[in-house]
């Protein structure tokens, strides 16, 4: 008898793909529904990142599997990459052996007992941003939301008061910065981003005025010293540990070296915090806003919730959070329908196995978090805006590998507990004082970036009375 085999599961291409430009057409005009439309594909489909090929990753084990299990077989990919030139060699970009050394270095920043100090920064800044608000004002509540982020991680960052300039240099930078990270990903051809376009020449711009900025206040607070317990006094203090070799830091022992964090470090581990303080809490809070005045009835329903909690004079603070469980549920929803790094890169360094599927060393992976949230073999209803999903045994049976907003396994995101506690606090905080109300005829759409912001949001908002 001749023994048979298996054939190995073959791998789906995208349809539509074009000589040279590959699928840069959908990736820049309508991203989220091009990765949507591959779900049916099958699990594992490539596509063309302009001439080069890259593999998209739609099972939600497998993409577990690539973020936990598999991690050390993949570095962090195309769109770290190309995020580089701001970013550097951060929490979001760097590989082993220096990412777990800084990660292990940072991680006191994010104790509890950190986070219940921060919360003081947030209440503090969203009573200055809604105290300028007027009954029955429209406003652009995204711009409003992300100046609330932006002095939070200003003040958590550098409670000296230094971070002013740079608060104003990151509102006006980081979107231009975004936007050529986008062009670079979906068209990864490195001698396209010298050539002195319009694009790249603001791209470069942005990119060395938010440096000077930056650099020039870690400069000053080493000159003048800071506050204990703010991150930048930390980063300046810490002293990190690997066992990789570095020239002229450290020495090397068989417990590995110690070394302090250059400028050059601190300033890239200080746009990680930036990028994930301000942006992430951001969007999430912009959609969740959105998604409560399209849906009154909730609205109402959680700002009893924070009546209740906040009664007989309670502040608003890090002890009471755990009661403000609608409030998590409307995040939790919001992060499933809106994550904000939606689209995630990796590269492989070695020979990776998904399912029988041979993905060779040096290859693009991607996978939308974005589809796999609103998968509708998991989630009924899987674009309906219903947070009571997360409730009860309900929400507990909800598969975790499928709901991955902060990422898993060891690069996880550092500062998932920052980001929870600085949303729940402008979340209930408005919705104590404010009801939000939607501008009729204006339709809110998700801007063209790497991050899934939405394009603008005009809301008008109107005083709450209390007894």
């Amino acid at each position: 008898m001749t023994a048979t085999t298996t054939p190995a599961p073959t791998i789906a291409k995208a349809p539509g793909r074009v000589p040279l430009l590959g699928h840069v057409i959908q990736l820049l005009t309508r991203p989220r529904e091009f990765f949507n439309g591959l779900r049916d594909s099958g699990d594992v489909v490539t596509i063309g990142l302009g001439p080069a090929r890259a593999y998209v990753v739609n099972n939600p084990a497998l993409v577990h599997q690539i973020l936990t299990k598999d991690v050390r077989k993949l570095d962090k990919g195309v769109a770290y990459e190309k995020s580089a030139p701001f970013l550097g060699d951060g929490l979001l970009n760097s590989s082993e052996p220096t990412h777990m050394a800084h990660r292990r270095l940072l991680q006191p920043a994010f104790h509890h007992h950190r986070i219940a100090d921060y919360s003081r920064h947030m209440r503090e800044a969203v009573a200055e941003r809604t105290a300028r608000w007027r009954d029955g004002q429209t406003l652009r509540l995204d711009q409003e939301i992300h100046g609330y982020a932006v002095t939070v991680v200003c003040r958590a960052l550098f409670s000296s008061g230094l971070g002013d300039t740079v608060a104003d240099e990151v509102e006006n930078s980081l979107p231009v910065l975004l936007e050529g990270v986008k062009r670079r990903i979906a068209f990864p051809v490195g001698w396209l981003e010298k050539l002195p376009t319009p694009a790249n020449r603001r791209f470069e711009r942005a990119r060395e005025r938010l440096g000077s900025t930056l650099g020039g206040v870690i400069r000053e607070y080493q000159r003048v010293g800071g506050e204990e317990g703010d991150l930048m006094a930390l980063l300046l203090a810490a002293r990190a540990t690997d066992d990789s070799p570095a020239p002229d830091e450290g020495t090397p022992s068989g417990h590995g070296r110690t070394y302090r964090l250059t400028d050059e470090q601190i300033h890239d581990e200080a746009m990680a915090l930036f990028l994930g303080g301000v942006e992430t809490a951001r969007d999430v809070l912009s959609w969740a806003c959105h998604l409560l005045a399209e849906h009154p009835d909730v609205q109402a329903e959680l700002a009893a919730e924070v009546d209740r909690v906040l009664a007989g004079g309670r502040a608003l603070g890090h002890d009471v959070l755990p009661e403000l469980d609608l409030t998590r549920r409307v995040l939790n929803e919001a992060l499933r329908l809106y994550p904000p790094a939606w689209l995630l890169t990796r590269r492989t360094l070695t020979d990776l196995d998904l399912a029988g599927h041979h993905v060779p060393p040096g290859q693009n992976v991607l996978f939308s978090l974005y589809t796999i949230q609103r998968d509708p073999g998991i989630y009924a209803r899987p674009d309906a805006f219903e947070p009571d999903r997360w409730a009860g045994a309900a929400g507990a049976a909800l598969p975790r590998t499928s709901f991955l907003p902060f990422g898993a396994g060891n690069r996880g995101c550092i500062g998932e507990p920052f980001a929870w506690e600085e949303m729940l606090i402008f979340l209930a905080a408005v919705t104590h004082d404010w009801t939000l109300h939607s501008v009729p005829g204006h339709r809110i759409r998700p801007a063209r970036s790497p991050m899934l912001s939405p394009r603008d949001l005009p809301m008008t908002v109107r005083a709450r009375k209390h007894p």
